[in-house]
């Protein structure tokens, strides 16, 4: 499969755009099609591609949509200042001349008429385009012959007021399309233009795409990190609430691994860069909302095959509302003037751009509140969530092991014990080698090291300085050959072998973390009901856990394939949506399986960003709740939007058949209702204060 992206230009209808989609979609060579009005972005993934594949695609756009033309992806066209906005002014002023002087017959009629062209030109001229591509029931085309009905009728003021108000709609619309934008673009400022370059000859200034993998950067205070990287010199306080959500300011030193987007507050810090620009942690997430608009919602999917047999049903109407009471003896200009008003709200366009524009602007206030939706799909599919499966260690507990005491066996002092699980434990990354390379600091050297394999799930296997170790869970160490009872409990802790004998163990432990209890409970209140946990853990540790923060069930001392298993039976036994919260480092299987995957990791966890459908980056219980609110709210705006849309054009065209509503209400009646839903999904904003107070 290929996958191809294009820009789209000069795309101004909601309902065209939907047209283009779903035509290119039907062609033989692709697999699937999405075109983002809202970014004018078109993704392609083709089953098979030839050089005349963006050709093609350009004949599609501009046959339903005259002047539209599609580009690569890296060829940015110069948008041209239109000047006809002067054209329409010097038309509506002709037009008030006429109105407010009295000029006889027919010098006025001949000035309406031309003060009409002027304001309707455009519209008339990508109307004969769509006729010529035969697009018979376009928007262009339509408002024509409902303004030129209007001139029939010899309703001049009325035909150019349809048009003047169908322009003036369609400039608000994209100006409030474009601050939504320009809204959920503000995270591109989380990533300065320049870096400063240490080389020999002294601190460069140059672009982030200059910057090589090993490159040494300074940051100064007050200024963003650039690009991932690990500190060499240097302690400061970091702002990351750009990326992550978190406002407390997180302290660095030496060591320590900071990531692009992060607010330097104080001291000077030297980076070593481990990132380049395109891989950086800021341009993943960047990506990742980017991307979003390709995995739609229900909503979104419906919509589209609404707006295509909508715009011909309410057509039909006209016809209809015009012949039949003709044929029955009524005044045909009074009816062909009513039927003119369902021509004028049958473009679908407030419905088509409403809710994609809601689920945007949603993702968009999830992105700077620290929660990553890889689409609408699941920030609509959050809510519908009822059951919820956790892992525990990283999830429900810090995943911070400390390393509690040592427990040397009969005849081993506590150095031996300690120097051979530091040996055990320096190649691995688990939490528990984490916690053991943070208490102990003990000789080691690589060179010495022989073979190392660790099994998942078990232990590590090692060979140092001609010495087998072994460390590990009871079961692993019976499986090394080692039969012997330790008598210790096996609650979090791990056990060590050297050349076969028995050296003792090492326990640890972790707190459940701090908000997680009052989380759960509004998790209840918001529409979850029911709970559990998998873990690796033991049983005992596993169960105070579960007992503790009041789940519903729980499995203990399962293997990372165990978990699926476990999960598939939680989630035919439950009947409900169910999603799993894990840390994303080995859950990969669940998170993919579960019908929501949502990964609690921090800013740097790639495994958490790559395995789920949704991530929380500041790694708090606080955000899971916050996804669940905002889906909601982004549910009920999408829902409002298409009731307001649908009742207010139902609403207009009742009016118009009873003659009480004409030409003028129906086109402010369509205006209005584009603008009303765009403004109303704009107001999805203020949710941000609520999830401030969660």
């Amino acid at each position: 499969m290929i996958i191809r992206e294009y820009n789209v230009n000069n795309l101004d209808c909601a309902g065209c755009s939907a047209k283009i989609e779903g035509k290119i979609a039907n062609l033989a060579e692709v697999k699937q099609a999405n075109l983002d009005f809202i970014n004018k972005r078109l993704v392609i993934r083709y089953n098979d591609i030839n050089d005349k594949a963006l050709e093609k695609l350009n004949r599609i756009a501009s046959s339903i949509e005259p002047g539209v033309s599609i580009t690569e992806k890296e060829e940015v066209l110069k948008a041209g200042k239109s000047r006809y906005a002067r054209v329409i002014f010097s038309g509506l002023i002709l037009w008030l001349i006429v109105l407010l002087t009295s000029l006889p017959e027919p010098v006025s009629t001949i000035l309406l008429l031309i003060s009409y062209f002027l304001v309707a030109g455009r519209v008339i001229f990508s109307a004969i385009r769509e006729v010529i591509s035969r697009q018979l029931l376009a928007e262009h085309f339509l408002m024509s012959i409902a303004s030129i009905g209007a001139i029939y009728l010899g309703e001049y003021t009325e035909a150019i007021a349809v048009i003047a108000l169908y322009e003036l709609g369609q400039y608000l619309e994209a100006k409030a399309v474009s601050r939504s934008r320009g809204a959920i673009s503000s995270i591109v400022s989380l990533k300065p233009e320049l870096a400063h370059l240490k080389t020999n000859d002294g601190i460069q200034d140059v672009k982030l795409g200059a910057v090589k993998q090993g490159d040494l950067l300074l940051v100064y205070p007050g200024e963003r990190i650039p690009l991932d990287g690990r500190i060499m010199k240097g302690e400061s306080s970091l702002d990351t609430s750009g990326i992550s959500g978190e406002s407390a300011p997180l302290a660095v030193q030496a060591g320590d691994e900071v990531y692009a987007g992060c607010l330097n507050q104080s001291g000077l810090l030297e980076l070593q860069v481990s990132h380049i620009e395109s891989e950086s942690m800021v341009a993943r997430i960047l990506s990742l909302i980017d991307n979003a608009a390709s995995r739609k919602s229900r909503q979104e999917r419906f919509i589209t095959r609404f707006a295509r047999i909508y715009t011909p049903i309410v057509v039909s109407l006209a016809l209809i509302v015009f012949i039949l009471p003709t044929l029955l003896g009524f005044p045909a200009a009074v009816w062909f003037k009513r039927s003119l008003v369902f021509l004028i709200v049958s473009c679908p366009c407030a419905l088509v751009i409403s809710i994609p524009l809601t689920y945007y602007i949603g993702i968009g206030i999830a992105a700077r509140n620290g929660i990553i939706f890889k689409g609408s799909l699941y920030l609509d599919g959050l809510r519908q969530i009822r059951s919820l499966v956790f892992d525990k260690t990283g999830t429900l507990t810090s995943g911070k092991l400390k390393l509690e005491a040592l427990h040397p066996a009969e005849g081993i002092n506590e150095a031996e014990l300690s120097q051979a699980l530091y040996i055990c434990e320096q190649n691995s990354c688990h939490p528990y080698a984490q916690a053991v390379k943070e208490s102990i600091c003990r000789d080691y050297d690589s060179a010495l090291l022989n073979d190392f394999s660790e099994l998942s799930g078990k232990g590590v296997r090692l060979d140092y300085d001609n010495i087998s170790y072994r460390a590990g869970s009871q079961n692993f160490l019976k499986e090394e050959g080692y039969s012997g009872s330790n008598g210790i409990d096996e609650q979090s802790s791990i056990f060590v072998l050297k050349d076969g004998h028995y050296l003792g163990s090492a326990s640890f432990s972790d707190e459940i973390k701090p908000s997680m209890f009052k989380s759960l409970k509004a998790l209840r209140k918001l529409g979850v009901k029911t709970m559990y946990m998998l873990s690796g853990d033991k049983q005992a540790k596993a169960e105070q856990v579960s007992r503790e923060l009041l789940l519903d069930g729980f499995k203990a001392e399962l293997l990372p394939a165990e978990k699926l298993s476990f999960l598939e039976s939680i989630m035919s036994e439950s009947g409900h949506k169910t999603a799993y919260v894990g840390d994303g480092m080995n859950d990969a299987p669940v998170l993919a399986r579960a019908d929501i995957g949502i990964a609690m990791g921090a800013i740097g966890s790639e495994a958490s960003i790559d395995n789920a459908d949704i991530v929380l980056l500041n790694d708090k219980p606080e955000q899971l709740m916050q996804a669940f609110i905002l889906s909601r709210a982004t549910n009920a705006k999408v829902w409002q939007n298409i009731g307001l849309a649908l009742g207010i054009k139902i609403l207009v065209m009742a009016l118009g058949i009873a003659g009480i509503s004409g030409l003028w209400e129906a086109i402010i009646a369509d205006v209005g209702v584009t603008l009303l839903v765009i403004l109303n999904s704009l107001s999805l904003s203020r949710i941000d204060r609520t999830l401030d107070k969660n």
